[in-house]
């Protein structure tokens, strides 16, 4: 009767090999996910860029407002009625026959 050993015999070169390939793999497949130019990284700057156009729209808006009422109290168009809100408003001016009521 004849014996069979089967020696299974994996070589160190091949166990290095094999695992290198794996944690680079690794690697590369967090850094293509987390890293600094990754995908989330990526969609976090969209959202940034989102809502830095729509601060940009809001403050384009606001400075056409004073650019408008700065335009409506200048000397050459003053607008009477603006300049009586103001000076109502900044400066707590009332007309001779008003009365202010707490």
């Amino acid at each position: 009767m004849k014996k069979f050993s089967v020696n299974i015999r994996v070589p160190i070169f091949e166990l290095i090999y094999f695992s290198v390939c794996l944690i680079l793999s690794i690697y590369f497949l967090l850094a293509t996910f987390k890293g600094e130019y990754g995908l989330f990284k990526k969609y976090q700057l969209l959202a940034t860029e989102n809502v830095l156009k729509h601060e940009l729209i809001y403050q384009t808006e606001k400075k056409q407002a004073l650019q408008n009422k700065v335009n409506r109290l200048s000397i050459s168009s003053l607008d009477l009625e603006l300049l009586d809100e103001q000076a109502r408003r900044v400066l707590g001016m009332i007309g001779e026959k008003e009365l202010i009521v707490y």
